[in-house]
């Protein structure tokens, strides 16, 4: 399984990881900014797929009971757990290519997704497992870059930056 879903995501090799979490990255585009605007509850359980290194999911979990990073990557996983321990943030580990989410049915309040969306190989067996997590009041957020600049999605109105 690894080789294979790692490949899926050979455009972004774990040895950039440091262009996705860094200090002139968090003054440009404070995480905080986008977090503020998910209207979050502090009861809130969160998974933040394809997490990468935890540039939004450290603050995640400093705003929500529980929060669940998700990546393809070993390594990312690793990054983002130790990111989490120097911030005193706690955060649960979950390693999958979506088609298989460990996750009990109808747990998570929101599935947050940033510039990881184009990167989903089979696009219907992980929305179909969103589907499954999500509670029904849950929500799905979709932060992703296009022609005119960045674009995210919650239900309700689309919300351009």
């Amino acid at each position: 399984m690894e080789s294979q879903n790692h490949l899926m995501h050979s455009r972004f090799p774990d040895s950039m990881a440091f262009t996705l979490n860094n200090r002139i990255r968090r003054l440009v585009e404070p995480p905080d900014r986008l977090i503020s605007k998910l209207d979050l509850k502090p009861s809130d359980v969160v998974m933040d797929y394809g997490c990468g290194p935890g540039f939004f999911t450290v603050p995640l979990a400093k705003v929500v009971s529980r929060t669940i990073a998700v990546d393809v990557s070993p390594r990312m996983l690793d990054m983002v757990s130790s990111n989490a321990r120097k911030n005193g943030a706690t955060i649960e580990l979950l390693r999958t290519d979506g088609t298989e989410i460990e996750l009990e049915d109808r747990t998570v309040d929101l599935i947050f997704l940033n510039h990881v969306f184009h990167e989903i190989a089979h696009r219907s067996k992980v929305l179909g497992e969103f589907l499954r997590v999500m509670k029904s009041s849950g929500r799905l957020a979709i932060v992703e870059r296009t022609r005119r600049g960045l674009f995210a999605w919650v239900p309700g109105p689309p919300i351009i930056d």
